[in-house]
């Protein structure tokens, strides 16, 4: 599964919802970003696969990566 497909098919991303993204390389958790599904910072993610993800009823979204590496150009 794809941040994509999260947004797209799953109905649990509106507006409003804070979506954190965040890798764990082995040695630490990183957030990579922060913020709301349209801005520039969480769509760069869009392409990412998945590891797990967390939806809080509070509005947050909390999406762990695969592989940093295979996703994003600059890595």
């Amino acid at each position: 599964m794809t941040v994509k497909k999260i947004f797209e098919n799953l109905g649990l991303v509106n507006d409003n919802t804070r979506i954190f993204i965040r890798h764990d390389d082995g040695e630490r958790e990183l957030l990579l970003a922060c913020g709301n599904w349209y801005q520039d910072d969480i769509l760069e993610y869009l392409n990412c696969k998945v590891e797990n993800f967390t939806w809080q009823d509070d509005n947050f979204l909390y999406i762990d990566l695969v592989d940093i590496k295979s996703c994003i150009k600059d890595c």
